[in-house]
C-alpha cells in the first residue's frame, strides 16, 4: 500500500464540496485554471482540498477525469447527500481508496489493536506504519494535520476556536462513527481528550449498500465468502462499518431475505458462509435502492 500525508491542506470535506467540484468539472473547467478560486467561490487552498477530497472519494480518477460513481451519486441519484446511504457509501470509497492512507489503515488495522484512543495514540501508529514500509518519517506537523483532518471529518471540533455551523458540515459526522470522550490521565490532574469506535448492529445501513460493498470487495462470481473474511477482512464490511459479529450475522441474513436469488446465508457446523447465487454486477444495487 502507497503511504501518503497531506494534500488536503488541513480541510476537511464539506458537505457541498463535492457537488461544487462535480459541477466545476462537468463546466469543462479545471483546478488550474486562472480562475478556479473565482468559478468555486473558495480560497486558493480550499480549491487545493476541494481536488484532493474529489479524488479521495472516488468522484474523480488521478487524471482529474469524473468517475462512473461520481456520475452516478452526483448527477441524479443524490447530489446533496441528503441520504444517509450516500455517506455510508462515500465512507467506503474513501477507505478503499488507498490514497488516503489515514482512513484506510485506521478502520482496516488501527482499530484490531485498540477501540478507544487519544490522536497522539493514532499518530504513533501512523508513524509506525511508515517505517515499516520503510520510509522516511514525515514532519511531525504532517502527521498532526491528517489527524486533526481525520478526526474531524466524523467529529465537530471541540476546541472553542471552530465555527460550529462549519463543523457541522463535516461530511460523515452524520454516521457517528468516531465519538469523544474526555477522562483524567494517568496521575488524575489533566484532562486528556479521548475518542471511542463503537461496533454496532448498524440497522440504519441499508441493505443495498452492504451488498454493493460485498460484491464490490469480494466480486460477483458464483461461489461462497467465509463469515469470518466479511467480519475481518481487508475492506470487509465488519471493518468498513464497524459491525459486531452479531450485528454482521444478522444483516447477512436480513440481506439473503431481500435478495434470495442472488444471496444464501448458510451456517453449517459452526462454519458460516455467504453464497452468491448467480453472477451478479455491484452497480445493480445502487440503482435499485436510488431509483426503485
Amino acid at each position: 500500500m502507497k503511504i501518503g500525508f497531506s494534500g488536503h491542506e488541513t480541510f476537511v470535506c464539506r458537505q457541498f464540496w463535492l457537488k461544487k467540484g462535480y459541477e466545476h468539472l462537468i463546466a469543462e473547467r479545471s483546478f488550474s485554471d486562472e480562475d478556479a478560486v473565482v468559478h468555486l467561490g473558495v480560497g486558493k487552498n480550499m480549491t487545493t482540498s476541494i481536488k484532493f477530497w474529489l479524488r479521495g472519494f472516488n468522484i474523480i480518477d488521478e487524471a482529474d477525469q469524473l468517475t462512473e460513481f461520481g456520475h452516478f451519486l452526483l448527477a441524479g441519484a443524490d447530489p446533496y447527500l441528503e441520504d444517509t446511504a450516500s455517506l455510508w457509501l462515500l465512507h467506503y470509497s474513501i477507505i478503499k481508496n488507498q490514497r488516503v492512507f489515514i482512513f484506510n489503515s485506521f478502520f482496516n488495522q488501527f482499530l484490531k489493536e485498540k477501540n478507544e484512543f487519544t490522536k497522539p495514540q493514532l499518530i504513533a501508529f501512523l508513524k509506525r506504519k511508515t517505517e515499516e514500509a520503510g520510509l522516511k518519517h514525515f514532519s511531525d506537523k504532517t502527521y498532526d494535520a491528517d489527524a486533526n483532518v481525520f478526526l474531524r471529518t466524523y467529529n465537530r471540533a471541540d476546541d472553542g476556536k471552530t465555527d460550529v455551523e462549519e463543523e457541522t458540515a463535516n461530511l460523515l459526522i452524520e454516521l457517528n462513527l468516531v465519538r469523544p470522550f474526555s477522562k483524567l490521565d494517568t496521575e488524575g490532574k489533566n484532562i486528556v481528550q479521548w475518542f471511542r469506535v463503537v461496533r454496532g448492529n448498524r440497522t440504519e445501513l441499508p441493505l443495498a449498500i452492504l451488498a454493493y460493498v460485498i460484491v464490490d470487495v469480494y466480486g460477483g462470481q458464483v461461489g461462497t465468502i467465509a463469515f469470518k473474511d466479511l467480519l475481518e477482512g481487508i475492506n470487509s464490511p465488519g471493518n468498513v462499518f464497524c459491525i459486531t459479529e452479531k450485528g454482521l450475522e444478522d444483516k447477512l441474513i436480513e440481506l439473503a431475505q431481500a435478495f434470495p436469488t442472488q444471496f444464501v446465508y448458510n451456517e453449517t457446523a459452526g462454519n458460516r458462509v455467504l453464497q452468491i447465487r448467480q453472477e451478479l454486477e455491484k452497480d445493480i444495487f445502487l440503482e435499485g435502492y436510488y431509483n426503485g
